[in-house]
């Protein structure tokens, strides 16, 4: 008898690079929903001056107009993630932005403000669903950890490039056809990317079936709700409201019954075993306390700048533009230098570097001093955010199961959009409490620089490595 043996098939060179390129389209796709959720975001603050000038908002108005979306978000984005392991990424993602795309429409044609803040919270419904499962999708798609830690970069990187154009085009926009144009121009491009995305993203399929953890999802909803709501209502009605105390009460009371669900249930929402790897958690924090310092100065600036400086929504895009540039900036970065740096040592130079110069910045702005000063350190501000951004998304992804990616993803998005959320709700009591909005914007500076501070000591003691508490079952340490 012949002894056969069956050689291993050569590597084909054109199915190579037909495989790359699916890859590289399929980043591009699922960045694409970022993308609008990014640029929306930051071209709302820009059409802030015009919408409060058009439907007559109040400062509470606005910040409603603003915080809709990041409430209905951070409350239903767990649900998105564990959706997106349940069901397959790509269905919930399609789902997800097709919900998005309709609201914007809805948001374009508002009549009041009343009508608006209920889209936005729709538009908010629908990026929960496909933010976690765009980012298992890139999981999924690249195998090879080095080539997914650049794609994480690369998918971050194309998010801040709507931050950076977000306030130039809505500037042109706003000027040019009015607030209404800001969210009307999700219409055409969602539509492009759900054909591309459905054509050419593959479907993926749950490594295990999972059970609907109905206790954990409604649990952990109604606490990121109330707690969404009370820190909007607290700064007009008062920290003694009777409104606030009932939210901060039913808040404290689902958090506490989330925790003894998750810890009963058969199938956890969110495995509380991950909650004692210390880098998990220190990451977590970290990218909270990031979004609350960097979303009270981008809402305050946008109405220093308009209201002091007595700039148009163009010019106040215009002015914007070297804190938002450098956002990209800071990501191509972060992406060449992953690698070359460990993560604990790229997120803590660039929230050190932040530290500094958030609030510098607003000092600076507040002093009059020369706008090429202003500039540097709104580039250094933009440029250190960044760099933490794409080695913390590494890292939370690297410590949990690959199955597991879109509740990972989903649970670091609800807790960095309830701290924009705090962060918003404290600019916007700064600016109505405060004798001037500069004296306004120098607080939210102080705000900022003590939550980055905080960050970059959470991202310092890291560590490396995996810590003895950390569990040996249930978090995959790569």
């Amino acid at each position: 008898m012949t002894d056969c043996a069956i050689e291993p098939l050569a590597p084909n060179p054109a199915l190579e690079r037909a495989e790359a390129a699916r890859q590289r389209w399929t980043l591009v796709l699922v960045a694409s929903g970022m993308f609008m959720a990014v640029l929306d975001t930051t071209i709302v603050n820009v059409a802030l001056p015009s919408m409060r000038a058009h439907l007559h908002a109040s400062v509470a108005g606005l910040a409603w107009i603003v915080d809709a979306y990041t409430l209905s978000f951070a409350a239903l984005i767990l649900a998105g993630g564990v959706a997106s392991d349940r069901f397959g990424a790509k269905a919930v993602y399609l789902s997800g932005l097709a919900l998005f795309v309709a609201a914007s429409a809805a948001c374009g044609l508002a009549p009041s403000v009343g009508t608006l803040v209920a889209a936005r919270f729709v538009q908010g419904m629908g990026a929960a669903l496909f933010l976690p499962a765009s980012l298992a999708i890139v999981r999924a798609t690249f195998h090879d950890p080095a080539q997914r830690a650049k794609a994480i970069a690369a998918w971050a990187g194309i998010a801040s490039i709507a931050a950076a154009i977000g306030p130039v085009a809505g500037g042109l926009l706003v000027d040019g056809f009015g607030w209404r144009s800001a969210f009307l121009v999700n219409v055409p491009t969602g539509i492009v990317a759900l054909a591309g995305a459905w054509a050419l993203v593959r479907a993926t399929v749950p490594a295990r079936s999972r059970g609907f953890d109905w206790g954990g999802q409604v649990t952990s909803t109604i606490a990121l709700a109330a707690l969404c709501f009370a820190a909007i209502e607290m700064p007009t009605r008062g920290i003694g409201a009777a409104e606030v105390i009932v939210a901060i009460v039913v808040a404290v009371a689902a958090a506490c019954t989330l925790v003894a669900v998750e810890r009963r249930v058969a199938d956890p929402m969110v495995p509380l075993t991950w909650f004692r790897n210390a880098k998990f958690v220190a990451m977590n924090a970290s990218g909270t306390l990031v979004y609350v310092g960097y979303f009270a100065v981008l809402f305050l600036l946008s109405l220093y700048l308009h209201g002091v400086r007595g700039l148009d929504a163009r010019h106040t895009g215009l002015a914007m533009l070297p804190m938002a540039a450098s956002l990209s900036l800071g990501n191509v970065l972060a992406g060449k230098l992953h690698g070359r740096m460990s993560a604990k040592h790229l997120m803590t130079v660039g929230l050190t570097v932040a530290t500094i110069a958030g609030p510098a910045m607003t000092a600076l702005l507040e002093t009059q001093a020369a706008w090429a000063f202003v500039v540097a350190a709104m580039a250094a501000f933009g440029a250190g955010t960044a760099l933490s951004v794409p080695p913390m998304i590494a890292t939370i992804l690297e410590q949990v199961p690959a199955e597991s990616a879109g509740v990972a993803s989903g649970l670091l998005n609800a807790l960095r959009q309830a701290g924009s959320l705090l962060g918003v709700a404290f600019a916007g009591a700064a600016a109505m409490l405060a004798t001037h909005l500069s004296t306004a914007l120098t607080v939210v500076g102080v705000l900022a620089g003590v939550t980055y501070a905080g960050a970059a000591c959470l991202a310092a003691r890291s560590g490396d490595g995996q810590h003895a508490d950390q569990p040996s079952e249930g978090v995959a340490m790569n």
